[in-house]
C-alpha cells in the first residue's frame, strides 16, 4: 500500500527507546519505502497540533547517534485524549496521506493506538495501525519483557550492588538504606534489585512490590533483627506499594497529575521518618527517579539490540500487511537453554490498557525477596 508513515513516541521515555525508532527507519531504507516518513514531536501533541518532523532526512550518522542516545528524541508527553481529538488526529493522517502509523509506548500508549485505529475503522480510512512496546516498568501484557526494562533493571541492580560494596567499606555500621524505585502498580524494577544479591552477602536485603502488601510491623521487625546481628540492611520499595487494605504507604501525602493518577514517589523518605522514629537507627533514603530510565552509559546490550531489531520487524509486519497488532517479544524454549527471543504480531487489544503483574509465585513472601525463577527470567535481560 503507498503512503507515508508516521512515527510517534509516547509516554516516559527509555534509555533505548530511540533505537526503535532507528530500526524502523533502517528497515524502510533497506526496503526503498517511497513514501514520507514523519516524526511527531512532543508525542500526542504532535498530532493534535500537526507538528511533524521529516525523518527522512536524517543521515546514517545521525541515526548511530540516536542509537545511543536516551529519551524520546522526538518528544513525548502525557494527555487525556477526547473523542473530538481522536477524530482530529484521523482526519489529520488522511490529510497528510499517512498510510502507515507507528506507535512507540506502554500500555497506555497501546490503547491510544487502538482508540484511533478503531475510528480510522469506522471513517473508513484503510491505515496500518501497529504498536511498539516499550516499557521501564515491564507492564505491557503480550510480550515477555518491553524493551527500556533490561536497561533500567541493570542500572538499578548495578547502582545497588555499588552501594552494598560502599557500605560493606564500615565494618558493624547497621544503617538501613532506604532504596525507592518506580513502579505504579507493578513490582519488575522494585525486584530488578534482587539480582545485586548473592549468598555471602553480609548485608540483609528487604524488596516490597505492589503485587503484595506491605505490613509495616514486620519490615520493622527485620530490621531491628538486622540492627541487632550488627548488620546493615537495605530496603527496596517499588513507589505504589500499598498496604492490605490497598492503600499507598503513603497515600495522605499524594497528589493527582493531568489523567486523575496519583502523583507517587515519596514512600522511601516517608518510610525514613517512620523507621527512624520507630527503630532509632540510622536511617537514609535514595530515589533514583528518572535517572534508572534514563542511563545510557549503564543500558544493557541485549535491550538496545531487542529494541532495535523490534524497529525493523515492526515494519516488515507492517509491509506484509499486518494491521492493528503489537509486536511482541517471545522467549523460545530450546533444548539448549539458551536465551532465544521471536519477534510476533499480537492483537492490539490485548495489551491496550492492561497491565502485566509479577507472578505472585516468584515472590518469597516470607523473606522479602525474589525467587530463583524470577531471577532466571531477568538476568539475560541486563
Amino acid at each position: 500500500m503507498a503512503g507515508n508513515c508516521l512515527i510517534v513516541q509516547s509516554g516516559g521515555p527509555t534509555a533505548v527507546i530511540n533505537n526503535s525508532m532507528v530500526g524502523l527507519l533502517d528497515q524502510m531504507k533497506l526496503t526503498g519505502t517511497k513514501g514520507k516518513v514523519y516524526g511527531s514531536i512532543g508525542g500526542i501533541h504532535g498530532l493534535i497540533n500537526e507538528s511533524f518532523i521529516d525523518l527522512s532526512t536524517l543521515s546514517d550518522n545521525d541515526c548511530h547517534r540516536l542509537r545511543w542516545t536516551p529519551g524520546a528524541a522526538l518528544g513525548t508527553c502525557r494527555h487525556k485524549l477526547t473523542g473530538d481529538e481522536v477524530d482530529q488526529i484521523v482526519n489529520l493522517l488522511k490529510r497528510k496521506e499517512i498510510r502507515y502509523f507507528f506507535y512507540i509506548g506502554g500500555n497506555g500508549s497501546m490503547n491510544v493506538a487502538k482508540l484511533i485505529d478503531d475510528r480510522a475503522k469506522t471513517m473508513g480510512f484503510d491505515l496500518v495501525v501497529v504498536g511498539v512496546p516499550k516499557s521501564i516498568d515491564n507492564d505491557v501484557m503480550g510480550t515477555d519483557h518491553s524493551p527500556g526494562y533490561g536497561s533500567a533493571a541493570k542500572f538499578l541492580a548495578t547502582s545497588i550492588l555499588d552501594m552494598k560494596m560502599d557500605v560493606a567499606s564500615f565494618p558493624y555500621s547497621e544503617r538501613i538504606t532506604i532504596i525507592e524505585t518506580m513502579g505504579r502498580h507493578t513490582g519488575w524494577l522494585a525486584a530488578a534489585c534482587s539480582l545485586a544479591t548473592c549468598q555471602t552477602d553480609a548485608s540483609q536485603n528487604l524488596v516490597y512490590i505492589p503485587e503484595v502488601p506491605f505490613h509495616l510491623e514486620e519490615c520493622l521487625m527485620k530490621v531491628m533483627q538486622a540492627h541487632e546481628e550488627k548488620r546493615d540492611t537495605f530496603v527496596i520499595v517499588a513507589e505504589g506499594i500499598k498496604n492490605d487494605k490497598g492503600q499507598l504507604i503513603n497515600e495522605k501525602d499524594v497528589e493527582f497529575d493531568a489523567l486523575g493518577r496519583p502523583k507517587l514517589g515519596g514512600v522511601s523518605t516517608y518510610l525514613q521518618a517512620v523507621i527512624g522514629s520507630e527503630t532509632g537507627i540510622e536511617t537514609r533514603s535514595i530515589a533514583p527517579s528518572i535517572w534508572q530510565r534514563s542511563s545510557m552509559f549503564l543500558s544493557s546490550k541485549t535491550d538496545v539490540q531487542e529494541a532495535y531489531e523490534l524497529g525493523k520487524q515492526s515494519w516488515m509486519y507492517a509491509e506484509k500487511g499486518y494491521s492493528s497488532i503489537m509486536v511482541g517479544l517471545d522467549r523460545e524454549e530450546n533444548i539448549q537453554h539458551d536465551y532465544v527471543i521471536a519477534y510476533r504480531p499480537k492483537p492490539l487489544a490485548s495489551a491496550a490498557g492492561k497491565e502485566k503483574f509479577v507472578p505472585i509465585d516468584w515472590y518469597d513472601e516470607k523473606g522479602n525477596t525474589m525467587t530463583a525463577e524470577f531471577i532466571k527470567y531477568a538476568e539475560p535481560l541486563i
